[in-house]
């Protein structure tokens, strides 16, 4: 057997036992996020994804073949070594964003570690590709959801009325009289509705389309053409348009239609092809998008791809991978240690005991229940909901959400995700704070949520572990330090709202009354 020849295999060998150990440091990641690409529509185009991305390096398999290859042990190496440090951190915060970025860093920091940060130009739209395929967090999606959905309904509110249809618009919530009826039809314009699910997917096959309908030119940023580089940015910017037009459009046809034929028209075989006919014309539209854009384009004064100077290969020190391998396996053993590592049990009282009294303010009615389906989204461990007045008549409402752990991805959702979707919207965001009589201090957030005739003043915070916190993302980070050190992730989202009516500030101090009264007393149900 050659040297030559003798090499290669252990090359060979050398990146399986690489793969094998980044599958198994990731090997509860990759499950999670396969199984997501399965169920969310959102993502499905990820199961296409690491097939794409394997044809584009296999079409580009010469031009990696022309880089000179320097191996950076030491950059790859702390690229390596933050990537892990986010796993674990992901990990014990039970953020799967974090997690998942991980493993994109991961997958970045090998590269640079057997190929030098060279290589990574050549590997922008594999990695790229990657990023569109992971979920972004539930607070940044909805972000980006609940505008798509204001505009969404907006258009579709235009072509509805277009057509002489009686309509009228709360947030992302139509209301329709069918023609002859005597009660209205809601259409909540979710983010299926909106354009995001198609967006996601949208946005992923215009980059897909601008690679691969390039044409010759001289490479410069991963691995294409300036034009070329150009039209995939505009083309991946188009999609958003194309994405709301399009299902706007889908809905005002259903309000049309529901009209006509009422509540049939917004589900069942309908609703469903419309969702597949939608987003057939987005990609048509995309694909004209593209044509336009190739036609009218300028072209490069060098049309002939440049050939790069055949550089002399630095050869991969059979040695170099081993300790990586070793060090991913390690890591791999201390993950799993964290994440299967038993949470100390606390002693709680269930939410059902939670005082009727609270101060001055005194419980009316039964607690309020979700319907099973916004219980299932909740993936609470414990919640109460309920109603309290006071000495002067006024009506407040609270909600306690509890979770005895947020490693499995059950975390609490805040109200600035959920209440806009419901149609509500919240301004002057402040931060204000609550005082208990016996002289403790907390920081909270409040708003004033208005939704058509209603209007409220809405506090709510992060509580548990003995923290009180108004901000989520310093709650996740200690939610991260205690799970480390305490091995502790429970914690609850306490709301408290009540109506504004004629004096905001007397609506404001009776609130804060209300909450402070309600912090003092769910030491037992949320312990510290």
């Amino acid at each position: 057997m050659s040297d030559t020849t003798q090499n290669n295999s252990t090359l060979f060998i050398k990146f399986i036992a690489v793969a094998a150990a980044v599958g198994f440091l990731y090997a509860t990641v990759l499950a999670k996020l396969g199984l997501d690409w399965w169920t969310d529509e959102n993502y499905s185009h990820g199961l296409l994804v690491p097939v794409v991305i394997a044809i584009i390096i296999w079409k580009e398999r010469d031009a990696f073949h022309r880089v000179e290859i320097r191996s950076s042990i030491l950059l790859g190496g702390i690229t390596i070594f933050v990537a892990v440090l986010l796993l674990i951190a992901g990990t014990l915060g039970a953020e799967l964003f974090t997690q998942r970025m991980s493993l994109v860093i991961m997958l970045g920091g090998i590269v640079i570690y057997f190929f030098g940060a060279r290589m990574l130009n050549f590997l922008v739209v594999p990695f790229a590709l990657l990023l569109l395929a992971i979920p972004i967090p539930q607070i940044i999606f909805n972000r980006i959801a609940f505008p798509l959905q204001i505009w969404a309904s907006k258009m579709a509110v235009w072509g509805i009325r277009v057509f002489e249809v009686p309509t009228l618009r709360k947030g992302n919530v139509i209301d329709i009289l069918p023609s002859g009826a005597t009660q209205t039809i809601s259409l909540e314009v979710v983010e299926a509705c909106s354009g995001i699910r198609s967006l996601m997917t949208l946005v992923t096959l215009a980059l897909i389309l601008g690679f691969f309908t390039g044409d010759d030119g001289e490479k410069k940023f991963a691995n294409l053409s300036s034009r070329n580089l150009i039209r995939a940015v505009l083309l991946m910017i188009s999609a958003v348009p194309i994405a709301v037009l399009t299902n706007a459009a889908r809905v005002s046809a259903t309000g049309v239609l529901t009209y006509y034929y009422g509540k049939q028209a917004t589900e069942g075989t309908w609703h469903d092809l419309s969702g597949w006919l939608v987003f057939v014309v987005a990609l048509a539209m995309l694909i004209g998008v593209n044509f336009l854009f190739k036609k009218f384009q300028r072209k490069d004064a060098k049309t002939q791809r440049r050939e790069a100077i055949q550089n002399p290969k630095s050869q991969i020190r059979n040695r170099a991978g081993w300790p990586l391998v070793i060090a991913l396996i390690v890591a791999g053993l201390a993950v799993n240690w964290f994440a299967n590592r038993a949470e100390v049990a606390v002693e709680r009282r269930q939410l059902t005991e939670l005082s009727t009294t609270l101060g001055d303010w005194r419980q009316r009615g039964s607690e309020i229940k979700f319907g099973e389906g916004v219980e299932n989204v909740l993936k609470t461990t414990d919640y109460t909901m309920r109603e309290y007045t006071n000495s002067e008549g006024r009506v407040a409402n609270i909600y306690v959400g509890y979770y005895a752990t947020q490693r499995m991805g059950a975390t609490y959702h805040s109200p600035q995700n959920c209440l806009p979707g419901a149609g509500w919207i919240m301004n002057d965001p402040q931060f204000v704070e609550i005082t208990t009589t016996d002289g403790r201090t907390f920081t909270a957030n409040r708003y004033i949520i208005e939704n058509g005739i209603y209007k409220e003043v809405m506090i709510y915070w992060y509580q548990g572990r003995g923290r009180i916190e108004a901000s989520e993302y310093r709650d996740k980070i200690n939610t991260v330090l205690d799970s480390v050190t305490r091995r502790r992730t429970d914690a609850a989202m306490v709301r408290v709202m009540t109506s504004v009516g004629d004096d905001e500030a007397a609506s404001l101090e009776a609130a804060s009354s209300l909450a402070a009264r309600l912090a003092e007393q769910l030491t037992p149900f949320v312990p510290e």
